[in-house]
């Protein structure tokens, strides 16, 4: 039950914060055997997800648990997936799968789709103590996800704390990080009920030095990055009262993110956020049949967000006065003391029907109602026109119905399925004119979607995959309904489209000649993408149009291996190349696309990652687990503009960054202490639209966890 206990945290990446001006159950009992430095499961949910005909990628997240790392740096050893960032803990940061990010990229707990209204992928600030695993779908989504993903999928999947429970974490690290993570659990009746309670806390002074990527020679100091979130919740379960599981769950959650200035100094702005929700969830294996699997989810969700930016004095890098931009403000020219509110009702149901163990159908049905009320009477003032005048609801629903089947002794297996998209939008569109009145605009529609995957084993061990996906997303509340500020409602936005192909062999066996275990996979795989949702610059403003076509083609390799019962080493290499296909440009009578058959910018077009551990079992102590590690990530320079001419500079330079640590558990684990050092050689790293990133960070993690069954 507990480990459930922060499935209402999937919300709270509804919480975006500007940076500056410019699934699946796992409830089943294990049988685990240690082999190397991998866990194998018989049976598991996690190994039969990885034969499964779906192009994915699992992270099992015990080996982590005893680190000082975030969810983001797990992300970004996985072949074909790059995190995206604008700077240290609590920045901006968005997930890219095999070259489509951000908002593309649908992101679930536990199956539950999150509501990310930027692309901010928030999900950092979970604690790697709470995750079972990861699972990232690359181009093609199962039925069982309800959720409009265009590009690929990731699902965080918490863990399960059985018995009464404790697990505490803290971790430091350099430019004032600290992080701590609790859980207290208890079984009452012989585990009818349970109780518990958690949170974390996270704070991060980000003061680090950068170079300025606009002025040359010119050292930066961010001495106004500063974050702190934290997250408290309640959560109770009644255990085989008919229903197998009825979970109730109570999270508070908040934050505050100081705003850093990167082209010109900010020394005012914040954003702050308050987020309160409740979850009802109902779990049954017989419903109402001993086939029928029955899982249904009910969310209330309160958000509050508040964007501070009162400054009327600006300042130059030197610390001398300049004028601020426009009317006031350090960011857009327009001063902000927001207070804006956003209610949401979700409804998350899904049944799995097994005719015979080969096979089942399954439907899921996601809904989302959001109602947004802006309220901002400081910029309201400075443009003449009441900003909460422009309430906005939404309705998204998906409906996804999956036949899973194997053949031939289950050498083959095949999953395909159909995906319903509605959605229906009441927006108040925002007119800057000041005699006219707000008018009320409704957007509604449906799309069809589907897809086919298809698995076979020629021989024990070997696998070969292809699947297709039609697939859509729907525009999300940022983009329909704006800002009421800077961005103008879009009352007329079309869903993104999509064409996903993929080709891939895997192969695992254990005891392979001289070798423990190895574990090798190649893919191919091919996008096409049109009606791309851009933000583009008015007269006054900015909105959201639909906007270009995009071909992405590119391939993968990944190798792990247990070289001895004591060596594990991995590595992995992504190549793609993501292409403007517009061959005009939008709103005109056929003007050419000066872009047209040039790769996209602040895309990289190849990457690599490698990593080599040792463990030595009995160190010191008997009981005890002594781990030395090595990970190395690479990454070919790219451009973050358009490469127009030859004589174009607008390039981030290949980079090359180390970490290195120690892990020590003992006492069967109750302890576990580690330490590490990240971009070891202080390389110089920038990241998307070339924002500096920290260098050299030194990192320590201290964990406790009883645990009696």
């Amino acid at each position: 039950m507990i480990g459930r206990l922060l499935l209402g945290l999937f919300l709270i990446v509804s919480v975006s914060f500007p940076v500056s001006a410019d699934a699946t159950d796992n409830k089943k009992e294990e049988e685990k055997e240690d082999i190397g430095s991998i866990t194998v499961e018989d049976e598991s949910e996690a190994l039969a997800l990885t034969h499964s005909p779906m192009p994915v990628s699992i992270i099992e997240m015990e080996k982590y648990h005893g680190r000082a790392i975030s969810l983001n740096e797990v992300l970004q050893r996985v072949a074909g997936v790059q995190i995206r960032q604008q700077g240290g803990l609590g920045s901006a940061s968005t997930i890219a799968i095999q070259g489509l990010e951000g908002k593309r990229v649908k992101v679930f707990i536990d199956g539950n789709p999150l509501n990310a209204p930027d692309g901010t992928f928030g999900i950092n600030d979970i604690p790697i103590q709470f995750i079972e695993r990861i699972e990232v779908y690359k181009g093609v989504v199962p039925a069982r996800f309800g959720g409009d993903a265009l590009g690929g999928a990731v699902n965080v999947v918490i863990r399960e704390f059985t018995g009464d429970y404790a697990d505490l974490t803290f971790s430091a690290g350099s430019y004032d990080t600290y992080r701590g993570t609790a859980v207290l659990k208890k079984d009452f009746m012989d585990h009818k009920y349970e109780v518990g309670v958690g949170g974390f806390y996270n704070y991060a002074a980000n003061d680090y030095l950068m170079n300025s990527p606009y002025v040359d020679g010119l050292e930066i100091k961010r001495d106004h990055d500063a974050f702190q979130s934290i997250l408290y919740a309640f959560a109770g379960s009644a255990n085989d009262v008919w229903f197998d599981e009825v979970h109730l769950e109570l999270v508070r959650y908040e934050s505050q993110k100081e705003i850093q200035g990167i082209k010109t100094p900010i020394y005012a702005a914040e954003s702050n956020s308050d987020l309160n929700v409740v979850v009802l969830s109902f779990e049954k294996e017989r419903f109402f049949s001993d086939r029928l699997e029955f899982e249904y989810d009910f969310v209330f969700a309160d958000l509050n967000l508040n964007l501070v930016d009162k400054a009327q004095t600006c300042y130059d890098w030197n610390g001398n006065p300049r004028p601020c931009p426009g009317v006031g403000g350090e960011m857009e020219g327009i001063p902000n003391d927001s207070d804006d509110q956003q209610a949401e009702l979700r409804h998350d149901l899904n049944l799995n029907y097994s005719f015979s163990k080969d096979y089942a159908v399954n439907f899921h049905l996601n809904s989302q109602h959001s109602k947004k009320e802006p309220q901002d009477e400081l910029a309201g003032e400075a443009l003449g026109y009441d900003i909460g005048a422009f309430p906005s609801d939404s309705t998204n629903t998906v409906l996804s119905l999956g036949l899973e089947s194997s053949h031939f002794s289950e050498a083959m297996a095949n999953d395909i399925g159909i995906k319903y998209y509605l959605y229906d939008y009441e927006v108040t569109s925002q007119e800057r004119a000041l005699t006219s009145e707000p008018v009320q605009t409704n957007n509604d529609g449906n799309e069809f979607g589907f897809y086919e995957a298809i698995r076979y084993e020629p021989i024990e061990g070997l696998f070969l995959k292809a699947s297709y996906e039609h697939a859509y997303r729907l525009p999300n509340n940022d983009e329909i309904f704006g800002d009421g500020v800077n961005i103008t409602s879009a009352p007329n936005l079309k869903p993104e489209e999509a064409d996903n192909f993929n080709l891939g062999v895997f192969y695992e066996k254990f005891n392979f000649y001289r070798l423990p275990w190895l574990k090798a996979e190649a893919n191919l795989f091919y996008r096409y993408i049109e009606n791309l949702i851009k933000l583009e610059p008015g007269v006054h403003t900015m909105g959201y149009v639909n906007l270009g076509e995009v071909e992405v083609t590119g391939f993968e390799l990944e190798v792990q291996t247990d070289l001895t019962e004591n060596w594990y080493v991995y590595a992995n290499y992504t190549n793609q190349s993501l292409v403007d296909k517009q061959e005009t440009l939008a709103g005109t009578n056929g003007t050419p696309n000066p872009t047209h058959d040039h790769d996209l910018p602040n895309v990289p077009n190849q990457y690599a990652n490698f990593g080599i551990e040792y463990k030595i079992l009995g160190l010191f102590m008997y009981d005890s687990l002594f781990k030395i590690f090595w990970e190395s990530n690479w990454v070919d320079e790219y451009y973050y503009g358009w490469e127009l001419s030859r004589y174009q500079n607008r390039k981030i330079d290949a980079q090359f960054t180390h970490t290195a640590g120690v892990e020590y558990s003992f006492m069967d684990d109750m302890w576990i202490l580690g330490f590490e050092v990240r971009n070891l050689t202080d390389e110089e790293v920038v990241d998307v639209f070339n924002y500096p990133l920290p260098g050299i960070q030194y990192r320590f993690n201290l964990r406790y966890v009883w645990n009696q069954l």
